[in-house]
């Protein structure tokens, strides 16, 4: 049985949200799965660990939850211990130093399929939370149309020239990363010169601290091969300078908007003397009310979240309790006033995010725990 953190600390401190029962039972038991630690016990107090928020908003509600850490060397422990819940929500970002998802998809599999409620579930992340949803969505008003995919780095060689000729830049972005890894703005060199079969290109990732750097088309799309391993493809949008709004985070429970994030994004803006961008500011967050942000908040609930369904064929109640979409808005617009672009669409790990998005994702997570029992 995997360990699991203390929720409970001693002495005068450990007051705090009791444990809610009705009837002297647990209205769910909810397990929290975080990524463990590499030792065999993990004695951090609730209140003191950064998912104590969702802890005590489970108690308030009435649900008994417990803090799961998880590791791949001890999948077959975790799932024992997970088959026990009435749900288990997930905060475990798999795709990190060289590792994959198969290891924690198959123990969400089992679990799901019996009976345990699991947000976000691996096919709906398959569905969602991948590059390709870029691609799959293209025709919907939160796409400029002009997205393409790459299946190979051959194909990249022989396309890529001719989505580059207009001299101005294109964003490739790997099927499944994070922190901006396998995230590339890629221009000509020289916009005026003739591409050819193998230009120089200017090239900079979107990690923190990269470069920017120019080598030949040939070499970059080595760099990336890859990406291309298995089922893995790159996706090409356009690049679009981000306007006074910056980038702007939308936070969903299933179909509702449950608050936004907003931030001043640097990552792929480059300087002619080469050196990385400048750090990004700190996201600011805000509730769903915000003034600011009711434009997007009506095109998302109205518009958009049905249409992404019917596209992606996913139910309401599937779409997870916790998930955010990542938009760019073109100078001189608001957000939602037209030409807002999607970057991404992110469901396997969202945190942190806005403290108004807790009480109602922990409704829907018990709704969905009770709606199983």
């Amino acid at each position: 049985m995997p360990a699991t953190c203390s929720l409970r600390r001693d002495g005068p401190a450990s007051e705090g949200p009791q444990r809610g029962v009705r009837s002297g039972m647990p209205i769910a038991r909810v397990a929290i799965l975080y990524p463990g630690p590499s030792g065999s016990e993990e004695r951090t107090a609730w209140l003191d660990h950064r998912f104590g928020p969702v802890v005590a908003e489970l108690r308030r509600a009435g649900a008994d939850p417990e803090l799961t850490p998880y590791r791949d060397e001890a999948a077959d422990a975790a799932l024992e211990r997970l088959r026990g819940m009435d749900a288990v929500l997930v905060w475990v970002n798999p795709i990190e130093d060289g590792r994959g998802r198969a290891g924690l998809d198959a123990v969400l599999r089992e679990v799901a399929g019996g009976g345990v409620f699991v947000s976000a579930h691996p096919d709906v992340i398959r569905k969602m939370g991948t590059k390709d949803v870029l691609v799959h969505t293209r025709g919907m008003g939160w796409s400029g149309g002009d997205v393409h995919t790459y299946g190979s780095a051959e194909q990249l060689r022989a396309d890529l020239p001719q989505r580059l000729a207009a001299g101005t830049s294109r964003v490739l972005k790997q099927l499944r990363g994070n922190g901006g890894h396998g995230v590339w703005r890629v221009a000509l060199a020289d916009a005026r010169a003739d591409p050819g079969p193998d230009p120089v290109l200017r090239v900079l990732e979107a990690r923190g601290g990269s470069p920017v750097q120019e080598m030949p088309l040939r070499a970059f799309a080595e760099r990336c091969r890859d990406y291309f391993v298995g089922e893995g493809r790159v996706i090409d949008q356009p690049f679009r300078a981000p306007g006074p709004a910056g980038m702007v985070r939308c936070y969903m429970t299933h179909a509702e908007v449950v608050g936004f994030g907003q931030q001043r994004v640097t990552a792929l803006l480059w300087s002619d003397d080469g050196q990385p961008p400048p750090p990004a500011e700190p996201r600011r967050y805000h509730p769903p009310t915000h003034p600011e942000f009711q434009a997007l908040r009506a095109r998302m609930e109205s518009a958009w979240i049905p249409e992404m369904q019917r596209v992606l064929d996913v139910a309401t109640e599937d779409l997870p309790v916790i998930w955010d979409a990542d938009f760019l808005c073109p100078p001189g617009r608001g957000p939602g006033d037209g030409g807002d672009v999607l970057c991404e669409i992110n469901v396997s790990c969202v945190h942190p995010f806005p403290d108004a998005a807790l009480p109602r994702l922990v409704r829907a997570t018990l709704r969905r725990a009770q709606g199983r029992r």
